[in-house]
């Protein structure tokens, strides 16, 4: 006798697969945990449900630019972490010409990182 799904027809179809018997097991198993009433309504979900996530494939140049941001951003961090630093370790340090031009050249690369993420982020949607 066919299943009946929930929209009413029947399914007339089987589909088979072959598994080892470890693998019959971690699926069986899962289909517990997740309170699927059997392993073909579970298999069903899995492999009809549209997934919330998307994979996105990446051009190299895309990569490269940002295993650099990356890098650039680290570089930030650091130097913002030195100049911290010195401000906690001595009561007494005011921040020299130096800090300061640091601090303005990491507001700048992080508004260029900001940006380019921006731009990326558009292209992916």
């Amino acid at each position: 006798m066919a299943q009946q799904s929930p929209d009413g027809t029947n399914r007339i179809i089987q589909f088979k697969i072959r598994l080892r018997p470890e693998e019959k097991r971690i699926i069986s198993l899962k289909a517990k945990e997740e309170r699927f009433n059997s392993v073909s309504d579970y298999a069903r979900e899995r492999l009809l449900k549209e997934r919330l996530t998307k994979r996105i494939t990446v051009s190299d140049e895309y990569i490269r630019t940002f295993k650099v941001m990356d890098y650039n951003l680290t570089k930030i961090g650091t130097s913002l972490n030195q100049i911290a630093h010195k401000l906690n370790a001595y009561n007494s340090y005011m921040l020299t010409e130096d800090d300061q031009q640091t601090i303005r050249d990491c507001f700048e690369q992080l508004k260029s990182c900001y940006e380019l993420l921006g731009k990326h982020l558009r292209k992916i949607k």
